[in-house]
């Protein structure tokens, strides 16, 4: 089982890969869920994780707040994923919605192949769609090539483990085609128990190690 571990300090990626985290996801403002690190920390990181075996995710994401990107939050996105290909990444994880709330295909079509080789993930801005378009959701990330998606299998306020109903389902018709990674709620001390319920691969948080 992989453990992603969220990191936001230099001192949280130390105790991260001190822990035994696989994997980094390296955000800034957790406080607003996450936005785009500065280059200088994620090249430090990235040194990091190469010194030590564990791979680097990074999130793109301009601000807080929704998911709808206007032109200037576009083209700040674009510049990131252009400018960070330089370092040594394993993932970009980005999520764009339309202002229905489903997902802006065009957006992550245009982030997707600015990316490329580098392989890309779908954050939790897949959590706002609506449980009912979330399976032709899932089809249209595994057509565009994205490798993994991070859901909490529900609104942010729900629990987890009233979620997995839903989490299953959305393995089930994954079709081995993209990963689904659990977040929002996963600690160290209550992974076994959702690993017991569901055996998922990969796994993610901000205290999961």
């Amino acid at each position: 089982m992989i453990k992603e571990a969220v990191v936001e300090t230099i001192q949280q990626v130390e105790y991260a890969i001190a822990q035994g985290a696989d994997r980094l996801e390296l955000c800034d403002n957790l406080s607003v869920g996450g936005t785009t690190p500065s280059y200088g920390m994620t090249a430090i990181v990235s040194e990091m994780c190469a010194a030590n075996n564990v791979e680097l995710a990074v999130m793109i994401r301009p601000r807080g707040g929704n998911f709808v990107y206007e032109l200037y939050d576009f083209e700040i996105m674009q510049k990131d994923i252009q400018t960070f290909k330089q370092l040594d990444i394993d993932y970009f994880v980005f999520g764009c919605l339309t202002a229905d709330n489903i997902l802006n295909e065009w957006q992550m079509k245009t982030l997707r192949r600015l990316a490329y080789p580098t392989n890309v993930v779908c954050h939790m801005a897949f959590d706002q769609i609506h449980i009912h378009g979330q399976i032709k959701a899932l089809q249209q990330l595994i057509d565009m090539g994205f490798c993994r998606l991070l859901t909490h299998g529900g609104t942010s306020d729900t629990n987890i483990f009233d979620n997995l109903n839903h989490l299953g389902k959305l393995v089930v018709n994954s079709g081995g085609n993209i990963e689904i990674m659990p977040g929002g709620g996963l600690t160290k001390d209550n992974v076994a128990e959702l690993i017991a319920a569901f055996p998922f691969q990969e796994v993610h948080g901000t205290k999961i190690v």
